[in-house]
């Protein structure tokens, strides 16, 4: 399968987002589309000379998102435990290390689950609101670490006919 390119002007400048082939639902293009008006991810020369991406240009582009952002997030956090443990006299060395292995088997988890879970993506994707707690309250499911991982919300809302 593969989406066409379209050119926008976006906040002034020019985006290339990616259009659905049919009318239907596709987590997989609203995350790229998000991603890709952000100026987080990029596509391939071969997908703006061609004005095409096929789905395997696109997961790649989200994995790519989802690995750099797991593991920026894990410098972080390996950063602030190391900065507590210098300013902690009573720290111990072993415990920060078993919890940086455990950081990492989990981060591996995850990304593990999400490059399992990107396929399906593109022909939707259940979500649950929880609509007493505002439009970006979700019931917490595994397709929800896909769109946590790359950084983006999802937000609920109606639209009047």
């Amino acid at each position: 399968m593969s989406y066409t390119l379209k050119s926008i002007c976006y906040h002034s400048e020019q985006r290339n987002i990616l259009l659905q082939n049919e009318n239907g639902p596709c987590p997989l293009l609203a995350a790229a589309n998000a991603l890709l008006l952000r100026g987080l991810i990029h596509l391939p020369t071969h997908c703006v000379k061609t004005s095409l991406a096929s789905i395997d240009d696109v997961v790649n582009m989200l994995a790519e998102r989802a690995l750099r952002s797991s593991s920026s997030s894990s410098s972080t956090t390996s950063d602030q435990t190391q900065s507590a443990d210098s300013t902690d006299n009573n720290s111990n060395t072993n415990n920060n290390d078993n919890n940086d292995d455990t950081n990492d088997d989990s981060r591996e988890y995850q990304i593990n689950e999400l490059l399992s879970l990107f396929p399906s993506l593109q022909y939707g994707m259940d979500v649950n609101p929880k609509l007493a707690a505002g439009p970006t309250g979700v019931e917490y499911t595994k397709n929800m670490t896909a769109f946590d991982l790359m950084g983006v919300e999802l937000v609920h809302g109606w639209l009047v006919d």
